[in-house]
């Protein structure tokens, strides 16, 4: 599947990004107009993608929001009872949307479900760049509580790479020592993608070559038995 493609299903999923994170807290906020609260919900996470990324979200202050999206302190309020409120809704919504796609491209043969994991993911990461950068960057700052289910979240790529490894493993596809290595191997490559885009924009690689190359070394660390 190319990129073109994915978006396609994207949109199909969610509508988009905004009208997901809208379906997911409107009776928990109880926001009533669709299209207003979802306009103010992507200018308001807009802002903490933009503010974040120039002085970290620990350090950005109601003020700096309010200031950005033009909303009052109030108006903020509707759609967020504090930061750590904030912080939770966006990473529920990508955990959410993410766990959505991912769930469906299992197929029968696991190591075509490794390679179908591991190009809608790096699809994912390229259609929500600017969520998986702060969740991954900003989780730090966490309370411990908060900082246990964003590892626990965390490990779900892993699990399910694990999972179909051991499959294929079992049913004689191919070779692997460590499932566990090779899943973090794996994860690690997608998380470059997303963590150091530029210096792959530097040397002129694009998403279809690093796909491309994901996909060799999958077949690289799990060669597969040929029957």
């Amino acid at each position: 599947m190319d990129y073109e493609t994915f978006k396609k299903k994207f949109d199909y999923f969610f509508g988009d990004e905004w009208q997901f994170i809208y379906q997911q807290n409107k009776q928990r906020l109880n926001l009533k107009n669709q299209r207003i609260a979802t306009n103010k919900l992507a200018t308001i996470i807009s802002a903490v993608f933009s503010i974040s990324k120039q002085n970290s979200y620990n350090g950005m202050t109601l003020r700096d929001l309010s200031q950005t999206t033009g909303y009052s302190t109030g108006g903020l309020y509707k759609y967020f009872h504090d930061k750590e409120d904030l912080f939770v809704m966006i990473h529920h919504g990508l955990v959410a949307m993410t766990e959505r796609v991912l769930i469906s491209v299992q197929s029968d043969n696991p190591l075509t479900s490794i390679d179908h994991l591991l190009v809608y993911h790096l699809y994912m990461s390229e259609r929500l760049n600017r969520w998986f950068y702060f969740v991954f960057m900003e989780a730090k700052h966490l309370n411990k509580p908060l900082l246990n289910r964003f590892v626990e979240s965390e490990k779900l790529l892993e699990q399910a790479l694990i999972t179909d490894i051991n499959k294929a493993v079992s049913k004689g596809l191919c070779l692997c020592s460590s499932p566990f290595l090779t899943a973090s191997v794996l994860k690690a490559a997608l998380q470059d993608w997303y963590l150091k885009n530029h210096k792959y924009q530097a040397q002129g690689i694009e998403l279809t070559d690093y796909k491309h190359h994901l996909l060799a070394m999958r077949q690289q660390l799990l060669p597969e038995i040929k029957t």
